[in-house]
């Protein structure tokens, strides 16, 4: 008998050649072992099938979460840069005011200092005004007392010494007069002197509080900037790890969508290995009795050959000869199906032995696949904490060299005022009461804020 089963697929095509039909038979022999072999075909080229798609899907799922982790990042920084700019113009909005208010402060403090030393002048000026009069009556009296000093003189020398002592008297005036007038000018520049130093004392000690009132606000300003920088720094990074992870989750969700999809290819694959086994058996097992009574026939016409030759005459004992050899037959065939059973027990039993294997060292592959998954999300994750913990340290040093330079050019401009206001104050106007106007005192502009 033939081990396998075949059957012919025959094809007439029919087609018309110079106005002639003409029909081509054509015939194959496709045996059952090559039908099993383009099942088996088929089957892979659908799992290779289903594999791509699972991969196309794969990636359209990483394409939408990059695309998510990317926008995420994005925002996150635009808003930051939006927080960063609104704060520094917040604070540089109440700097220019709080230089505005100065600048207002100081213009009311110098227009009432003004206002003060033209009064003042016009009141000692006044007073000096009163006093020169008293000063040139008594002057006046003095020249009286000089002529009437004369009358006890002779007549004959009365007008020479009269002359001579008004001589001496108008001498003795003009230098009164001019050392009454000097010292009144003297007495009014000291006046004046004195409050316009007061007035730049009271600017200075107003320019220093404004300085330093400035200087701590742009401290919080920069404090402020570096704690948002510092608050970016471990936003960015906790997103990030997020992102990882994420990114991490969905790769386990596609290996373990992969890792069924696997699964439920190597059961299929099984369970066709199983039922062609089966189909097999089947096969072997509806072939034996037709062997077997071929076989039969076979050896009980060679048995009773070999009667009719060794034959003793006796046909009952022949009747029991062949009886007794058919017993043996039916014992061979029953041993033979026997055999075949416990064959076909044991082929089943290894194939769902090694089916069962399959499925274990395929489960042992994805397992150890998930593991390294998790030790490489580990790794990534603790790689990413030691990245920024340096980030952090490099940043804190940086801002520690930031602070340094900020307190270097605050203390600067407190040095260049400090010089300003002594250049100021060592630059009084000599005769102030001679100055056709009033001087104006300047006061310290900040190089940061011009």
């Amino acid at each position: 008998a033939r081990p396998f089963s075949s059957r012919t697929l025959k094809r007439t095509r029919k087609f018309v050649v110079d106005g002639v039909e003409v029909s081509v038979t054509t015939s194959k022999i496709i045996r059952d072992d090559e039908k099993k072999d383009e099942e088996m075909r088929f089957l892979r080229r659908q799992e290779l099938r289903e594999l791509r798609l699972l991969q196309k899907e794969e990636q359209r799922a990483q394409a939408g979460l990059t695309a998510k982790l990317e926008s995420q990042t994005e925002q996150m920084q635009k808003r930051f840069d939006q927080e960063t700019n609104a704060k520094k113009k917040h604070y540089d909005t109440e700097l220019e005011n709080m230089e505005k208010q100065q600048k207002q402060k100081i213009e009311k403090i110098e227009a009432d200092h003004n206002v003060k030393l033209r009064d003042e002048t016009k009141r000692i000026k006044a007073e000096q005004e009163r006093d020169y009069h008293k000063f040139l009556d008594q002057l006046k009296l003095k020249k009286k007392e000089v002529k009437n000093s004369v009358e006890k003189v002779a007549k004959s020398q009365r007008k020479e010494t009269l002359k001579q002592r008004l001589s001496f008297y108008a001498e003795d005036k003009a230098k009164q007069e001019e050392n009454f007038l000097a010292s009144q000018k003297n007495d009014l520049d000291t006046t004046l002197k004195k409050m316009i130093s007061n007035n730049k004392r009271e600017i200075a000690e107003q320019e220093r509080e404004c300085l330093n009132k400035k200087q701590e606000f742009i401290r919080d300003r920069e404090a402020a900037i570096w704690e948002m920088e510092e608050n970016h720094l471990n936003e960015k990074h906790q997103l990030m790890k997020q992102q990882l992870k994420d990114q991490y989750f969905l790769q386990r969700h596609l290996l373990l969508k992969k890792h069924e999809k696997e699964t439920e290819q190597m059961q299929r694959y099984n369970q066709r290995m199983i039922e062609i086994l089966k189909g097999r058996q089947q096969q072997e097992k509806n072939r034996l009795p037709r062997i077997q009574r071929s076989e039969a026939k076979t050896r009980m016409a060679m048995f009773k050959k070999s009667l009719v030759i060794n034959s003793s005459g006796r046909s009952s004992e022949d009747r029991k000869r062949v009886k007794e050899f058919s017993l043996q037959e039916e014992k061979r065939q029953k041993a033979e199906r026997q055999y075949q059973q416990q064959k076909h027990e044991n082929q089943m039993r290894e194939m769902v032995g090694q089916c069962e294997n399959n499925i274990r060292e395929l489960q042992q592959l994805q397992n150890e696949k998930c593991h390294m998954l998790v030790e490489n999300e580990t790794q990534r994750l603790k790689q990413l904490d030691e990245k920024h913990n340096q980030q952090m340290k490099d940043w804190r040093e940086h801002l520690r060299l930031r602070k340094k330079a900020i307190e270097e050019e605050l203390n600067a401009k407190k040095r260049d005022q400090e010089a300003f206001f002594m250049m100021s104050e060592s630059s009084v106007c000599l005769n102030p009461s001679s100055s056709q106007k009033l001087s104006k005192f300047v006061p310290y502009l900040d190089s940061s804020t011009i």
